[in-house]
């Protein structure tokens, strides 16, 4: 344990003000509400496509397609973000850990200090058809930023359910804020707390599961995944004397309580063909709330570490595992997975003016494409899934089955020693034959789907 954290307490009115924290900016929100996606195709060579309809150029596959609804830890939300800090939440995580399985889109609709009453009401609005305001759905959420605008896309919420493979939720940290505040007002004792936690269990069991019902009726293939929750509170010491021990045994009952309850409800609708599972997310952060959360600031968001466990949490539960990247070599800018494999090589991948480069032969061999070489143009052409796409050395333009197409960064011969190796521009080749490559920056990896 730090210094500081050896030197600073936990009081009951810290603890309030922790559970009752969380403002996101207004970009940073809007950040983690929208994420751009890299077509499979460029404008370019969709206009291409459309001119050219006898051409054999590649269609990929329909993506993976996760939608997220929920609060603000859906929303991705970290103690000390502004404007400009990068939103990097479970959600996103599970965006990547869905890379490594192959092609897929991501659209999250989490908002801060959003209640599961309020989230039952937007749902059941969008599975009505039906607009509604911010206020209608929940009174008060219109002082968290975004929230107005993000309620009032529930049509594009309703198309994004009704298209999605995986639907992920978290939600009910705000519906138990009053227990807490409560506790800090005045000395509750353990029977007080025990009727006190009941009651708002039963209000938030009975949100949860219309919200359930309403992302089912709207999207019945899809598999829904959401969470229990974890208390924020670590257990009471010299340090932490936001709860005493008897009240920390009731939250802890009620933790176990409600996972319990949710796995009940998940129960009962997978019973009605309905795919139901519940990430555990309260079991990993027991005991690690310090560290896993900033309660100790005065916030109850999770930290990245804490985010990562979620992330496994729901990974685990969606594909049976989480996969995290290996540390780079020295000298290697990035990784770069094709189809779920890491490509290796010899030779290194190269960056150049924000460009990735691979040797035209490793790339060849994880795309599992045909290779040529035309020594006296130096062209390399490479084939597959009934596309070429030549590259010649220097030249600013690539042809796609034979039609020329604009490069912003043309091939070149790397040498190293007194060989000579064909370094091809890797989005461009993917993206030439209909493969998708998404970069992800907070891994530093290039991943290629088809």
């Amino acid at each position: 344990m730090s210094r500081k954290f050896r030197k600073t307490s936990l009081t009951a009115a810290a603890l309030s003000a922790a559970l009752l924290a969380g403002s996101l900016p207004a970009s940073a929100a809007a950040a983690a509400q929208e994420r751009v996606i890299i077509p499979t195709q460029p404008a370019a060579l969709t206009a291409f496509a459309a001119a050219n309809t006898g051409s054999a150029i590649a269609e990929a596959a329909a993506p993976f397609r996760i939608v997220a609804v929920g609060d603000s830890i859906t929303a991705g939300y970290e103690l000390g973000m502004t404007e400009k800090s990068a939103v990097y939440g479970y959600v996103d995580r599970l965006y990547e850990q869905a890379l490594y399985h192959g092609a897929a889109e991501m659209q999250n609709f989490g908002i801060l200090g959003l209640k599961s009453a309020g989230l039952n009401r937007w749902l059941e609005a969008a599975e009505q058809g039906k607009p509604i305001g911010a206020e209608e759905a929940q009174a008060g959420v219109t002082k968290y930023p975004n929230a107005v605008e993000t309620i009032a896309r529930s049509a594009e919420l309703r198309t994004a359910l009704t298209q999605a493979d995986l639907i992920v939720m978290t939600i009910g940290g705000n519906d138990f804020l009053p227990l807490f505040d409560e506790m800090r007002s005045r000395s509750v004792t353990p029977e007080e707390l025990t009727a006190l936690l009941d009651k708002m269990l039963e209000g938030y069991m009975s949100a949860l599961e219309g919200s359930l019902s309403s992302v089912a009726k709207i999207s019945p293939e899809a598999q829904i995944v959401l969470t229990d929750q974890y208390l924020p509170v670590p257990k009471p010491s010299k340090l932490n004397k936001a709860v005493t021990e008897e009240q920390y045994a009731v939250l802890l009952q009620g933790v176990a309580k409600l996972r319990e309850q949710v796995e009940a409800a998940a129960a009962k609708l997978e019973g009605e063909g309905v795919r139901v599972k519940v990430a555990n997310v309260s079991e990993p952060f027991a005991g690690h709330e310090l560290s896993y959360t900033s309660i100790i600031q005065g916030d109850s968001h999770p930290k990245q570490a804490g985010y990562d466990v979620i992330a496994e949490s729901f990974a685990k539960s969606i594909w049976g595992s989480y996969r995290k990247p290996l540390p780079l070599p020295a000298g290697v800018p990035l990784h770069v997975i094709v189809g779920g494999k890491e490509v290796a090589g010899a030779n290194k991948p190269i960056v150049k003016n924000g460009t990735t480069f691979l040797p035209m032969r490793d790339i060849a061999n994880a795309l599992g494409a045909t290779l040529g070489w035309d020594g006296k143009t130096q062209t390399a052409t490479i084939k597959a899934d009934g596309v070429e796409v030549a590259f010649t050395i220097g030249a600013k333009t690539m042809k796609v089955n034979g039609q020329s197409m604009p490069l912003e960064t043309p091939a070149y011969l790397e040498k190293t020693g007194k060989t000579s190796s064909t370094y091809l521009p890797l989005a461009a080749l993917s993206r030439g034959l209909g493969y998708q490559v998404i970069y992800r920056k907070p891994i530093q990896t290039v991943f290629i789907n088809s």
